[in-house]
């Protein structure tokens, strides 16, 4: 008899154990959650010199200690809020070209942030000001987004190769130039838009693809690669 209660009480500690990991877990990631979103309003609001890690925690709920114990440092807490922004990108991409190839997944990944740049604004510039946060003068930040940066180009390379395949742009088209083009472009609409607030970047956007991009794809046979310009 006293095995079997020994075995009951056992086995009710392993359960009271497994629920006390839960519970901590779960409450691990709403504080995770929280900070992460808290960091966002503040990049969006003031830029990165406005994340701190007493103003996370207190705006979160938190201690500046609890902030500092999970994330160890303000870098290590921005890479977390970037790698979560870029997680949160690439799953928009997926779904915005889910079987779409060539110039309908190009424009389709362009208009799906047109669509909802100011229903997801605070997002959108919190990860911008990284971009160029971590471009200028964090080493740590910089190394991490030259592996997203490459992954993104790596697919815009590839929709234009399928492109090209569907015969959608000219043969002799210089893709390497064509991509430059689109990356420069969406980058100088988010430079205008970040320095201006009010520059109406959904409407630049849409027409990025609707006129610019259209007509450079129609007219793909002038991009081909050249040593110097009017050869």
């Amino acid at each position: 008899m006293s095995l079997e209660i020994s075995t009951v009480l056992e086995h009710k500690e392993n359960l009271n154990n497994d629920f006390f990991k839960k519970k901590t877990q779960v409450r691990a990631i709403e504080s995770d959650f929280k900070m992460v979103n808290q960091t966002i309003k503040l990049l969006s609001e003031g830029g990165v010199n406005a994340v701190t890690l007493e103003a996370v925690g207190v705006n979160a709920g938190y201690s500046r200690g609890l902030v500092s114990r999970r994330y160890g440092s303000k870098d290590q807490l921005l890479v977390r809020v970037l790698n979560y922004l870029e997680n949160w990108l690439n799953e928009k991409s997926k779904i915005a070209t889910n079987n779409k190839y060539g110039l309908d997944a190009i424009n389709s990944f362009i208009l799906s942030i047109s669509d909802d740049f100011y229903l997801y604004r605070e997002k959108y510039r919190a990860y911008f000001w990284l971009r160029f946060y971590g471009l200028e003068q964090n080493k740590i930040l910089n190394e991490y987004l030259v592996r997203s940066h490459n992954m993104r180009e790596e697919n815009i390379i590839k929709w234009l190769k399928e492109a090209l395949a569907l015969e959608e742009l000219s043969r002799n088209v210089d893709i390497e130039m064509v991509h430059d083009f689109i990356k420069t472009s969406l980058m100088g609409l988010v430079h205008n838009w970040m320095v201006d607030p009010n520059f109406n970047i959904e409407i630049r956007l849409k027409q990025l693809v609707y006129i610019h991009l259209k007509n450079m794809f129609s007219n793909s046979h002038f991009y081909h690669s050249v040593n110097f310009w009017g050869e």
